[in-house]
């Protein structure tokens, strides 16, 4: 229906504006509100004052939007109200006034008169659940690329023991050796059902609680392959050999990993020591220690950050096995002035 000659295109608006299922206002060329609905009124429970003020002044004022929200939101409008934009779309947090929190979009559309920008209209909707949908599908994603990048990364060395036994065996006839193949196998086999763990959520992985040797749990790393060919002068120590509470598969994996770790970076002998003391379980080495960036460091447990150019995997399944069982990892330097990482919260069973 066209506007009566003696209407205005900003009352036209406001028309079109009450009619609306959103929430939907009408602004000045000043960027006051002169028009909201009801449907406004009911979603945000915002008073008149703040309905019918400078916009998005007064909401940054009253504690309702951010003033990075305000910005974004005047940068926005102030394209339209110029005649630079028909149809702008800003996604903003703010605050409605019982205190939720709610995700909307707007959606800005220029009023004109005679060739003008007067005014523009402004409709909301609310995309809370949406964007709630598409932050978990990239959570999901993130599952799915540390997945992948856990088998790659942790697979290497089992499947290159059981194929040098496999072929071993192939050139000389010999089939003894298809057993130790066969355990490397097993390995790969129980560290895909471990992988699978790890891509779920920390609050959503069920842990045992049994008693876990520390000794055993060390030398079964050290007999598995895992680590492939360790520097001939390496030594492990076991310095407490008492059983801790845990879940033994994860923790062989946690610790399993920190070994690995101290290995690979402890230079040409490494000296790794494992314990358990009044803050948990530790895995500490006499190598180079941490890196000298403090960004480096706040980053060593990001899944695909390495400063040396590694994969950036094991401290950041560590990390989430420690957030499965309650616990908290903690990095930083051992008493030989290497790396230290310690399973806070770990308890010994005795």
């Amino acid at each position: 229906m066209n506007p009566s000659p003696e209407s205005s295109p900003i009352d036209h608006a406001e028309s079109i504006v009450n009619a609306l299922g959103d929430g939907a206002y009408v602004l000045d060329a000043d960027r006051n509100r002169v028009f909201v609905n009801d449907r406004l009124r009911e979603a945000t429970g915002f008073d008149e004052a703040v309905l019918h003020d400078e916009h998005p002044e007064r909401l940054v004022e009253e504690g309702y939007w951010s003033e990075e929200t305000g910005e974004r939101y005047r940068a926005a409008v102030e394209r339209v109200l110029a005649g630079e934009a028909d149809d702008e779309r800003v996604q903003l947090t703010m605050t409605l006034a019982d205190g939720r929190e709610v995700t909307t979009e707007t959606r800005l559309t220029p009023i004109e008169r005679d060739g003008s920008v007067v005014g523009a209209v402004g409709v909301i909707r609310d995309v809370t659940d949406r964007v709630e949908r598409e932050r978990e599908l990239e959570r999901l994603n993130e599952r799915l690329e540390r997945l992948a990048g856990f088998l790659s990364h942790d697979l290497r060395n089992p499947l290159s023991v059981a194929r040098g036994y496999v072929d071993l065996a192939r050139e000389t006839g010999e089939t003894e050796r298809l057993a130790a193949a066969e355990s490397a196998f097993g390995r790969i086999e129980a560290m895909i059902d471990e992988a699978l763990v790890m891509a779920r959520d920390p609050d959503e992985i069920e842990t045992a609680d049994e008693a876990v040797d520390l000794a055993d749990l060390a030398a079964d790393c050290l007999e598995s392959g895992d680590f492939g060919d360790l520097p001939a002068d390496s030594d492990l120590v076991v310095e407490d050999p008492g059983p801790v509470a845990g879940d033994a598969t994860l923790l062989r994996r946690a610790i399993g990993n920190l070994i690995g770790n101290a290995f690979d970076h402890g230079g040409d002998a490494p000296a790794v020591r494992v314990g358990v003391d009044e803050r948990g379980v530790y895995v500490a080495d006499d190598g180079p220690g941490l890196p000298d960036d403090e960004r480096d460091r706040a980053e060593l447990t990001d899944f695909g950050v390495s400063p040396d150019g590694g994969t950036g995997i094991g401290l950041a399944i560590v990390e989430r096995v420690a957030a499965a069982h309650g616990w908290t990892l903690e990095i930083g330097e051992s008493a030989e002035g290497g790396f230290r990482a310690t399973l806070v919260g770990a308890e010994p069973t005795r």
